[in-house]
């Protein structure tokens, strides 16, 4: 009896002695890594206390840090640490853990380069390895060699397993067999209250993972599901939710994400490696759920939503580009199978803006353009050519048995086709506006009210799209788009404008011709059928009241049309204009452009106005604007003599009867414009000088009639006593002279003219004048000396 309550009395000693060890040993090995720390990780260390609890087998840690560099800001640590396991379920095989408790976990990354804040650690722990395997060497010589083998060995086996790997599309794992025959239930996982930092001081970034929690009731290693919760906050703004079921055994998964309210500003300094911009903001809402297999992860079926909201990208010029809100529902996602069927994609207030900018640049071009990229893609074009010129050369004979021993597996399965289906698209409350800074007036144009929608839009199957939007003071347009999303080559596509106020279009009006336009309305209907790029299109222009005002002086314009003459002529007599323009071609030739085409179509037919504006004017059908009839033969110009201070009755009549056509129209305005060569002109004047003064030096005549100037112009070039004359006197004549009594005598005539005119029936001071066109144009004067009729409107 004795004996027995020895040994239990011994039973209990020992079993207070290893409690007591117990309770102390953590507290050792708490003092000794905190002493030591900076010997074993290179970092200084805190821990408040560790405990060990024997009735209950829990492990706690309180207060544990690991600090930076600097001694005294924290890189990583936690308030708490709780693991609790139960050593009794051992007996029914199975590894029981039944709490793993985390709390105000703490960590910040700092990216600087290639280097992090923790580098310095790693560093360290590579400098042991390699102390260590130095050491190894040096006291076993023979293990170098062995370790070699072993390596080669250890590489061909890894080598073989690869190969191996490569066949096997699958891989199922007996979490039984995995735990060596043990269950393993790992339960009430929890973090709370924690917090991650990660910066990237190269490219300014900064994300906070803020107040993240985690939470999973078990992990079970058998054919029971896992749940796992997992809860946080960003600190810009947002909050995730996911949760996720797994089967350990069966490796079948369900991952549902929820993201709420993301603030994507938190992207700004990695978006300014693509875009160059001022600002951004937004925010992003995903609802998805992924079910599938770890086995084959790319069948997994992909459903939820996805949204923007509030997005709003500011440009360098403070202009910006955005939208309200985009909500897309995906019904279906199949990565294996190329399935896509997303249910919805709906658009909610978008607006943009297009600056065509002087030198050929837009807007986007310069969006699309960030710093830097010149000198990065320097950089990679430098790195790629230094890579294939340092290229080892290829033994070819060894490549080609190397192909030909390949086997017909290694070929790579065909692409599966895409399937793709939308069967909802919806674009609403939407605007554009167009800058043109590229000519003087700068036009500026906003289209709004934007609406696109269509329904079961697939990739290989022709849909149909409608676009409709409103222009300024109550235009509309249509568009109506057939095709298939595989082949943007081929489609059709109506187009229907109405009501489209001509003013604002001004710009390029003083741009081409010169001339402002102050009123109209346009409608514009066109057909489009595309084959593989080329292009049959039928247009129709249908323009009612249309007007310019006067030419604007110093324009310069690229053409030279006399807008109100061409417009007048035009018009029907219900003040419309309708003519069609048939456009063909092949849309992926640069010189084609189809707004081009349309342009130069009725910049041609004003043209033609511009040539021989009263010819036109003379010989308007009964049905168009006017019905003037008079024949003015195969000209309609006045030839003069430019030596000749009157006008002779023939030029007289005609001139007479150009002006009739005022009386039938009073809309009508008349400008005779006088020209004539001055060099050739000065000339033929200097010796019609000569001769006048040689005729009245020889027959002693101060005044001279008509019969006189007959008789000067009948003297002979030849004559001896007039060739005497001329070598005496012809070097007095003044140049300058010559041309003002020219300019004079044309002024005489243009008074004559005038006077006679404004005697016949319609003619007012207002619709006819009588000018000479200025020496800059008469010095480049071609042909016989004139009077040019141009037309106008009042």
């Amino acid at each position: 009896m004795k004996k027995r309550y020895i040994a239990l009395i011994v039973l209990a000693v020992l079993i207070v002695l290893v409690i007591a060890a117990l309770k102390i040993a953590p507290g050792i090995a708490k003092d000794y890594v905190v002493e030591h720390s900076e010997e074993l990780i290179g970092r200084k260390m805190k821990i408040a206390d560790v405990d060990f609890n024997p009735f209950t087998f829990t492990v706690t840690v309180d207060d544990f840090a690991i600090f930076e560099q600097d001694g005294a800001t924290p890189f990583v640590g936690f308030e708490k640490f709780r693991v609790n396991v139960n050593p009794t379920r051992l007996l029914s095989k199975e590894i029981n853990v039944s709490e793993i408790y985390l709390k105000g976990l703490y960590t910040q990354v700092v990216q600087d380069g290639d280097r992090f804040n923790f580098s310095d650690i790693l560093d360290k722990f590579a400098a042991s390895e390699q102390d260590s395997v130095a050491t190894d060497s040096a006291a076993t010589p023979s293990a170098t060699a062995d370790a070699t083998a072993g390596s080669a060995k250890t590489e061909n086996v890894a080598a073989a397993d690869s190969a191996a790997g490569d066949s096997i599309k699958a891989i199922n794992i007996d979490p039984v067999e995995m735990t060596g025959g043990f269950d393993v239930a790992i339960q009430n996982i929890v973090l709370e209250k924690g917090n991650i930092i990660y910066q990237d001081r190269k490219v300014g970034s900064k994300i906070h993972l803020q107040d993240f929690s985690v939470d999973i009731p078990a992990v079970y290693f058998n054919n029971k599901d896992t749940d796992i919760g997992v809860n946080l906050k960003f600190a810009d703004g947002g909050d995730l939710t996911v949760k996720v079921l797994f089967n350990m055994k069966t490796q079948d998964f369900n991952v549902a994400v929820a993201l709420k309210q993301f603030e994507l500003a938190c992207g700004k300094p990695y978006l300014k490696d693509f875009i160059n911009y001022k600002d951004f903001s937004g925010s992003l809402d995903v609802n998805l759920n992924v079910a599938g297999n770890v086995n084959d992860v790319l069948s997994s079926n992909v459903a939820g939503t996805v949204g923007l909201n509030n997005i709003v990208l500011t440009e360098t010029s403070e202009k910006t580009i955005g939208v309200n809100s985009v909500q897309v529902g995906i019904k279906k996602a199949n990565l294996n199978e190329m399935d896509f069927v997303v249910d919805s994609v709906v658009v909610d207030g978008a607006f943009a803006h297009l600056d065509l900018l002087k030198g050929g640049k837009t807007n986007i071009d310069i969006l699309l353009n960030p710093k830097g990229a010149a000198e990065d893609t320097s950089a990679v074009d430098s790195a790629l050519t230094a890579a294939v010129v340092t290229e080892a050369p290829v033994d070819s004979s060894k490549s080609d048995s190397a192909v030909a021993a390949a086997p017909e597996t290694a070929k790579a399965a065909p692409a599966k086709p895409l399937k793709f289906v939308l069967n909802k698209l919806q674009l609403k409350n939407t605007s554009v506006s167009a800058n043109d800074l590229t000519i003087k007036t700068p036009f500026n144009y906003k289209v709004s009210g934007i609406s696109v929608s269509g329904s079961n839009i697939n990739f290989d199957t022709p849909c149909t799209v409608n676009v409709n939007a409103n222009f300024p003071e109550g235009g509309t347009v249509s568009v109506k788009y057939k095709g298939a999303l595989s082949d943007l080559s081929t489609m059709d596509a109506y187009v229907s404008i109405k009501n489209l106020a001509l003013k604002h279009f001004s710009p390029y009006s003083l741009h081409y011709t010169g001339y402002p336009i102050i009123s109209g309305t346009m409608a514009f209907a066109s057909d489009n059928k595309i084959n593989k790029f080329n292009l049959d299109s039928k247009n129709t222009i249908d323009i009612y009241n249309i007007d310019v005002g006067d030419k604007v002086e110093g324009s310069d314009p690229e053409f030279t049309v006399p807008m109100k003459v061409g417009l007048y002529i035009l018009k029907d007599k219900d003040d419309k204009i309708q003519f069609d323009v048939p456009v063909q071609g092949n849309m992926q030739d640069p010189e084609f452009s189809y707004l081009k085409i349309v342009w130069k179509t009725v910049m041609n037919l004003l043209i033609k106005v511009a040539l021989s504006p009263l010819k036109i004017v003379g010989n308007v059908a009964a049905s168009g604007a006017s019905a003037i009839g008079f024949d003015l033969g195969k000209n309609d110009e006045i030839v003069i003599d430019p030596l000749n201070n009157h006008m002779e009755s023939e030029q007289y009549a005609k001139a007479i009867k150009m002006v009739s056509a005022l009386a039938k129209d009073p809309k009508l305005k008349m400008n005779f414009v006088q020209s004539f060569n001055m060099k050739k002109t000065v000339e033929a004047y200097k010796t019609r000088k000569l001769k006048t003064e040689f005729y009245k030096s020889t027959q002693g005549k101060t005044a001279l009639n008509e019969l006189d100037e007959k008789a000067i112009i009948a003297i002979d070039d030849k004559d001896e006593a007039y060739t005497a004359y001329v070598a005496a006197n012809a070097a007095n004549l003044d140049r300058k002279a010559l041309e003002k009594e020219l300019l004079d005598m044309a002024a005489k005539r243009n008074t004559e003219l005038l006077k006679t005119l404004q005697q016949q029936s319609g003619v007012t001071k207002k619709n006819v004048t009588v000018t000479t066109a200025p020496r800059s144009q008469l010095v480049n004067h071609k042909g016989k000396a004139n009077f040019k009729v141009q037309i106008d409107v009042q």
